[in-house]
């Protein structure tokens, strides 16, 4: 889990204006991308109005 807000930091910091550091940021919005993708994915048509709740 540090790790992975190491990377984080990394990516998102003013710092980071390098090659490696832009690559590492496109990275993680492509990563989060498909996640939320394969979430929409996963929850088609299921209901989520208030009713349901």
């Amino acid at each position: 889990m540090t790790t992975l807000a190491r990377v984080f930091s990394k990516a998102f910091s003013e710092s980071s204006d390098s090659t490696k550091g832009t690559f590492l940021k496109h990275l993680l919005l492509l990563g989060a991308a498909v996640l939320l993708v394969s979430a929409m994915a996963l929850t088609y048509g299921t209901d989520l109005s208030p009713g349901f709740f």
